[in-house]
């Protein structure tokens, strides 16, 4: 057994004493097929969004691996994975910083750079270790990034809330199986602050690593409507990475949750635009 093969079983240990953990939504580290169980050159992290868990990238998350001749690593955040009602209590921006910190470093150990795959607030913590870890970040494939909120009077509204709430919305049996049904009040609260206090244009001028931003941005009637596309266009512009080391597209006929296949009619083109972004940048092969 390698010291990876070990660093897996600790993970998959830890997991399982996760109270009312849902089947699937584990974190784990997906091994690469017909790659020797050691460090590479290079490891993926993906990283899910709020009330999330890995299968919203899924299967781009382990296609672009594969294509990086990269182990993975599918990173779950506190309180996420699970109906339990109080599992978002204590949410807190700090919490699922140092969620993301602990991935990068699982990342780290697979790989000698990481490349960050990431959806809406996954995205935003993608951002900030970008900007904090320069030095350990490849790239960043950052699918509609939680920048600001589409609607700010509905997260107002829920940031007032208090306890448990059901998740709005109906839900299909793919989404009530990876996205939480009951989510704290705490977890808005922590959203709110996280997109406005790390989300702003003097902290991503910090990024200089390549960085590919997908949005879902058909015109009127055919665009996200959880997050803002107006603020993820200006954050693209805030980025310090130079502009031929990055790229913005957007698609129509798409999704919020924008790579998944059971989601987003759009999947196929934006894992394809991901590849070879990965691939102009020397990332991917």
């Amino acid at each position: 057994m390698t010291n990876l093969d070990e660093l897996a079983s600790d993970i998959d240990e830890n997991e399982r004493h996760v109270p009312g953990i849902k089947p699937d939504n584990e974190a784990r580290i997906v091994f690469g097929a017909g790659l020797p169980r050691t460090r590479q050159a290079l490891s993926v992290v993906y990283l899910h969004g709020f009330t999330a868990s890995q299968a919203e990238g899924a299967p781009a998350h382990r296609t672009i691996a594969a294509a990086c001749e990269a182990h993975l690593f599918l990173n779950r955040l506190a309180g996420h994975g699970t109906d339990e009602p109080g599992a978002m209590a204590g949410a807190s921006p700090e919490r699922w910083r140092a969620d993301a910190d602990a991935a990068l470093e699982v990342g780290l150990r697979l790989g000698e750079k990481v490349v960050l795959v990431s959806t809406s607030m996954g995205a935003s913590l993608a951002l900030d270790l970008a900007v904090r870890r320069p030095e350990a970040i490849a790239a960043v494939v950052a699918w509609s990034p939680g920048i600001r909120v589409h609607d700010p009077e509905q997260l107002r509204a829920a940031v007032l809330l208090q306890g448990a709430v059901p998740s709005p919305g109906e839900r299909s049996p793919f989404q009530r199986r990876y996205w939480s049904s009951m989510v704290h009040t705490d977890g808005y609260r922590a959203i709110a602050r996280l997109f406005i206090e790390w989300m702003r244009p003097e902290r991503l001028r910090a990024i200089a690593c390549p960085v590919f931003f997908g949005l879902w941005d058909g015109g009127e009637n055919d665009r996200d409507t959880l997050t803002s596309v107006m603020a993820m266009r200006d954050a693209f512009g805030w980025l310090g990475t130079p502009a031929s080391r990055r790229r913005l597209v957007a698609y129509d006929h798409a999704a919020h949750v924008l790579a998944s296949p059971e989601r987003s009619p759009a999947a196929a083109r934006v894992l394809a635009d991901s590849l070879a972004f990965l691939h102009d940048m020397g990332v991917a092969r």
